[in-house]
């Protein structure tokens, strides 16, 4: 049999051919530059703190009222008028700390935030009926008369009937009054500064229930985070 070297050219051609390429794509595989990863960090603990963290709310007030019935307290004694204090009226020890003044009379001042209001919280009905007790001093609310104009301030506790109030449609009311009753009022005239941002006073009396102004003798009680 005679081969024909003729025929089988092509097919040489097309091997080396094939045989070239295959050389050339191994040669650029292995010599191709890797491409670098990125690495990120991973977070610190206070970055992840950061960016987990809750936003605290501000603080809301309370605003808790209470009707007196039995033994109640501690509370606040707040005007319900606030008058011309945004931040209301409380019944108050004058003075504060060392220099508080327990033989004046009580007054109506600016009600102070909770944390810092043990001189304006007060327990009715303690020790017994009809009295109102600071806790603080472990004293009672006690009227220094039975006229109008008296004053009410702070005593040791005991059965004087100047220690004996009633509370009647949020009038706080001396029960030895009289017929015509003594409630307690602040001053109609304006807030005296005492210092401080908003800061103010007004002078207490027991004054004629008949003919007193509400706004000026109109009590609610709770506690209030001011």
């Amino acid at each position: 049999m005679k081969l024909c070297p003729r025929r089988f050219r092509p097919v040489v051609a097309i091997s080396f051919a094939l045989l070239a390429v295959l050389t050339v794509a191994c040669g650029a595989a292995s010599t191709a530059t890797p491409t670098a990863a990125t690495i990120v960090p991973a977070p610190t603990s206070a970055q992840a703190a950061i960016a987990t963290a809750t936003p605290t709310p501000p603080p809301v007030a309370a605003q808790t009222a209470v009707q007196i019935t039995g033994k109640v307290g501690p509370v606040f004694i707040q005007l319900t008028d606030p008058l011309d204090e945004p931040q209301f009226y409380c019944l108050d020890v004058p003075g504060a700390g060392t220099a508080v003044r327990l033989d004046s009379p009580l007054q109506a001042h600016t009600c102070k935030p909770l944390r810092t209001a043990e001189d304006e919280l007060f327990t009715f009905n303690h020790p017994n009926d009809g009295q109102i007790y600071m806790e603080a001093y472990d004293l009672c609310v006690e009227a220094t008369g039975s006229a109008a104009g008296s004053t009410v301030g702070l005593a040791v506790c005991s059965d004087s009937p100047n220690q004996r109030f009633a509370i009647e449609d949020g009038a706080i009311r001396l029960a030895s009054g009289g017929p015509t009753g003594l409630c307690l009022a602040v001053d109609p005239g304006d807030g005296i500064p005492t210092g401080g941002p908003s800061h103010l006073r007004r002078d207490l009396t027991l004054e004629s229930c008949d003919s007193i102004d509400p706004a000026l003798s109109r009590w609610i009680f709770g506690i209030f985070d001011y």
